[in-house]
């Protein structure tokens, strides 16, 4: 029998999936057309495990730095197809991107979307070359569910137990990351269940288990502010004040300060408008904002121009 959780994620997730899917035929119009575009890549053998990649047209291929994106959507939603937009504007800054899709909760649930995150770096390690991609300047990035699974994998290599708590060879995951590109992300489990967020707690849950004992085993292993070293490499932190998951933000950053860890912060006062997805809409000032400073960081520490 289906349990009522299930039931009300999948009606979420319905929900969210179409009006995510019309938008993004309207907001996406056009995003792609000077890229070269690779669809639907295999990077694993179920369903949800495939990638796209975006490649600059105008940018001469053979050592263009790597962006590796995973989207939110709460663990339970959303696809990199709606996320072109998005990745699209990202590449602008002469970047190869990686956008991944993964499973989702609650048909499955923590560690999969670990795991998948785990195999699709891997993948894309082994074959970024033959698309332009430099294996010495690697990013990962992702928003909202998208910014946990990015910052738990950084956090994963420099605790390599994470990689065994969630049932992976933590021998296989050697890559070096120049950084991490984090939008109005979930890095702490627990208080995120006291945000007021619309169906925080159904996603938290269709992801980690709803049983009390499971929740918190699962919660310390899947909480990236829990893992926090100083051997992170440097992140750019981004969230705004109007969005129920700020707190996340400002703890996390706190967090990495505390550390030693290099943080480069925008928190976006209320008067930006900044809600949770602000980045889909990228006309707006709040995103303007976040893709020019994101660029300045990338470029950075990419070298790039």
């Amino acid at each position: 029998m289906i349990s009522m959780l299930k039931l009300k994620a999948y009606a979420v997730a319905t929900f969210f999936n179409l009006w995510g899917r019309l938008g993004g035929v309207v907001l996406n119009i056009g995003c792609t057309k000077d890229l070269d575009l690779f669809r639907d890549l295999r990077y694993g053998p179920e369903s949800g495990q495939s990638l796209d990649i975006l490649r600059p047209r105008s940018v001469e291929p053979g050592a263009l730095p790597v962006l590796i994106y995973f989207h939110g959507g709460g663990w339970i939603s959303a696809d990199k197809r709606i996320y072109d937009g998005v990745a699209a504007t990202l590449s602008k800054n002469g970047f190869l991107i990686f956008n991944v899709n993964y499973r989702l909760a609650p048909g499955n649930r923590f560690p999969a979307a670990l795991q998948d995150a785990v195999r699709s770096i891997a993948w894309i390690e082994r074959n970024l070359s033959q698309y332009g991609g430099d294996r010495s300047t690697i990013f990962l990035a992702g928003d909202s569910a998208g910014a946990q699974i990015a910052s738990w994998y950084a956090c994963a290599l420099q605790k390599r137990s994470l990689f065994t708590q969630v049932g992976i060879d933590s021998a296989a995951n050697r890559i070096r990351l120049k950084g991490l590109l984090l939008f109005y992300g979930v890095y702490d489990f627990d208080s995120v269940l006291d945000a007021h967020f619309p169906f925080i707690q159904l996603y938290a849950k269709s992801f980690l288990g709803c049983d009390s004992k499971s929740y918190a085993e699962n919660a310390e292993t899947a909480s990236p502010i829990r893992h926090v070293s100083s051997a992170l490499p440097p992140v750019f932190l981004c969230a705004g004040e109007r969005d129920g998951l700020y707190a996340q933000s400002t703890a996390f950053a706190a967090s990495l300060e505390r550390t030693g860890v290099s943080c480069r912060k925008l928190f976006l006062s209320r008067e930006y408008r900044a809600d949770h997805g602000f980045l889909f809409f990228r006309w707006l000032p709040a995103s303007r904002l976040a893709y020019t400073e994101a660029g300045d960081f990338l470029r950075g520490l990419s070298g790039s121009v």
